[in-house]
C-alpha cells in the first residue's frame, strides 16, 4: 500500500512518524523554492478527503486514539 509521505499518518490513519519528519521539511522547502523563483507565494487550494494544504505543509488531521483517519476508502 501506498502512503501519504507528507502527513504524519499513512492512508489507514497508522502514525508514520520517520517518514513524516523525513519528508514534511523537503515538501516545505520544494513549496519555498517554487515561491522563490515565480516570485509570489503560492495559493493552497480547497480541503479533499485526504487532507488540506496550510502554508507549506499539510494540516494536521483529526486524531482518535492515537491514530488519524482512515481514508482507504477513497483508493
Amino acid at each position: 500500500m501506498f502512503h501519504d509521505i507528507w502527513g504524519p499518518f499513512d492512508f489507514r490513519g497508522i502514525p508514520h512518524p520517520e517518514v513524516h519528519r523525513y519528508n514534511a521539511p523537503r515538501l516545505a522547502a520544494a513549496l519555498g523554492e517554487l515561491d522563490a523563483l515565480l516570485g509570489v507565494p503560492a495559493e493552497p487550494g480547497g480541503a479533499t478527503y485526504f487532507g488540506a494544504a496550510v502554508g507549506h505543509g499539510v494540516m494536521e488531521p483529526a486524531v482518535v486514539d492515537g491514530r488519524g483517519p482512515d481514508l482507504t476508502d477513497r483508493l
